[in-house]
């Protein structure tokens, strides 16, 4: 990143780089008027280049939605503005580390640092969600933990704001590892899928790792729509089972199966706090919303059962299995934005509460001394950063993943029949100025007039075409109606791999 240092923008001093994400360089900065350290975040130019007004309007929309909410555990916005080109946010300066780098150096908590990060997680969602906020990109990267054991919930760009229309529908955003379902499948949104998101993290806080993997973002995301996570209580024997029990019940698949709100976690949350100070056993705890929330998880799958449907499914919304609703889903990858600082982040062992991560309850740590007022703040002082994510990397990753879900609706409606119970094929004009590939009904795949039938066929096959055809970036990929989603995403992937940026598509029978 180029370098501001010593640059003034607006009445803030950059004093020196804190990190930098996908969108944005980060810096510690001096607030001249009050005297103050903050963090100010500059939206990369190079962004304009690509995203012109686009990316500064998303750029604005993080600034607005966190401006509104005004919570301990939510990183405060103080203003946004715009000098020499540059678009900066300036927002609360939080010295600490993220849960994601956290869990790096010291690995996972015990039950009562989980209890105490995830409390506070949760009260800050329940200020979001009561405020119509839902964030969309609730990770350990987005949580930051100051040096007196505060938990602060960080970057609300991808936020949506009740019926926002500032985004296309079925648009998805977010960071695969963690999505909901609904998320994956650019369905309309509501706090629930926050939950889910706190879930997953909630997950990898208390085992040390995410409930799925996978080698691209598809793959990961469709897990989120068709796997059950591994059981929480295998990845760690030592967990209480209603903690386990309860995380499992915020990642349900299904949204009226999870838990409806980040206040209804909380509460449960609190229970299980109380328990453990008092030094009971937490499976001793009776959580009644819980209970009747596993209650008709199970009436659920017994229908389910009944009904011959996958057990790893049971209990998924039928429309939240499709991918990407009427149009093109686009999933994102959103890198973290690092404005912390971690000197000096290990407590005397004397101070700490909560020992496996050090957080300090009491006794907190001298916050910075007062800003010299013609000084520049040391440049070496140590910075733990997450690496820099390079644009051209981010772009790649979302211009494969928007091919990737651009499969419509139509793909899993019946043909549409006459009033003689005729059947009719409905078919979608598309110029066609690519590649043509087709895949007909026994998912044999067609790359002009060569057959290919395994990835590594039609892959060899397009990276031929985009040989001969450089000019060429689309794909004009026509469908059978009978032909799999299995064989449409693998063409789609081996089409990205072999240099298209652009797949259309239409449904024919051929």
């Amino acid at each position: 990143m180029a370098d501001l240092t010593e640059k003034k923008l607006g009445e803030f001093q950059l004093l020196r780089p804190l990190g930098s994400g996908g969108m944005a360089d980060v810096y510690l900065a001096e607030q001249t008027t009050l005297q103050r350290y903050v963090a100010v975040k500059v939206m990369k130019p190079a962004l304009m280049a690509h995203s012109g007004q686009d990316m500064v309007a998303r750029f604005k929309q993080e600034a607005m939605m966190a401006a509104g909410l005004n919570h301990p555990n939510i990183v405060q916005v103080y203003t946004i503005g715009q000098e020499d080109g540059l678009h900066y946010i300036a927002q609360e300066f939080v010295q600490g580390q993220d849960l994601a780098t956290m869990l790096k150096s010291r690995g996972k908590p015990d039950v009562a640092s989980a209890l105490h990060l995830m409390r506070q997680v949760a009260s800050a969602l329940k200020a979001s969600g009561r405020a119509g906020i839902v964030h969309r990109d609730i990770k350990p990267e987005n949580i930051m933990i100051t040096k007196k054991g505060e938990v602060k919930v960080a970057d609300f760009g991808l936020a949506q704001l009740g019926e926002s229309n500032t985004e296309k529908k079925g648009v998805t955003m977010g960071t695969p590892l963690y999505m909901s379902p609904e998320q994956v499948s650019g369905r309309e949104l509501d706090p629930r899928s926050d939950v889910y998101s706190f879930g997953v993290t909630s997950y990898q806080l208390l085992c040390g790792e995410t409930p799925f993997k996978g080698n691209t973002p598809v793959a990961i995301a469709m897990q989120h729509l068709k796997n059950s996570p591994p059981p929480l209580k295998e990845k760690n024997p030592a967990l209480p089972d209603i903690l386990c029990r309860v995380v499992h019940r915020m990642m349900a698949k299904r949204r009226s199966l999870r838990y409806q709100s980040a206040d209804e976690v909380l509460e449960d949350l609190k229970k299980l706090i109380v328990a453990q100070k008092q030094g009971r056993s937490l499976d001793l705890v009776r959580l009644p919303r819980l209970e009747e929330l596993e209650r008709l998880a199970e009436l659920e799958r017994r229908k389910q059962s009944r009904l011959g449907i996958n057990e790893s499914v049971a209990g998924v919304d039928d429309e939240e299995m499709q991918l990407g609703p009427d149009v093109a889903a686009a999933v994102t990858t959103v890198m973290p934005e690092q404005f912390v600082d971690d000197e000096d982040f290990s407590d005397p062992p004397a101070t700490r509460s909560f020992r496996t991560f050090g957080i300090q309850a009491s006794n907190p740590i001298d916050d910075l001394p007062p800003i010299p007022k013609k000084k520049r703040v040391s440049q070496e002082a140590n910075i733990d950063l997450t690496p820099a994510v390079d644009v051209t990397f981010q772009l790649l990753i979302f211009f494969m993943i928007t091919a990737s879900f651009s499969l419509q609706k139509a793909f899993d409606v019946p043909p549409a029949k006459n009033a003689d119970g005729v059947s009719m094929n409905v078919q979608v004009e598309m110029p066609e100025s690519g590649v043509r590939i087709e895949v007909d009904r026994d998912d044999t795949v067609f790359v002009g007039e060569k057959p290919a039938r395994t990835y590594k066929e039609i892959l060899d096959l397009l990276i031929v075409e985009k040989s001969l055809n450089s000019s060429v970036n689309d794909v004009d990929l026509i469908l059978d109606p009978d032909s799999t989603h299995e064989m449409r995403l693998t063409v789609i992937d081996a089409a990205m791999q072999a240099g298209f940026l652009r797949v259309k598509n239409k449904i024919q029978e051929l």
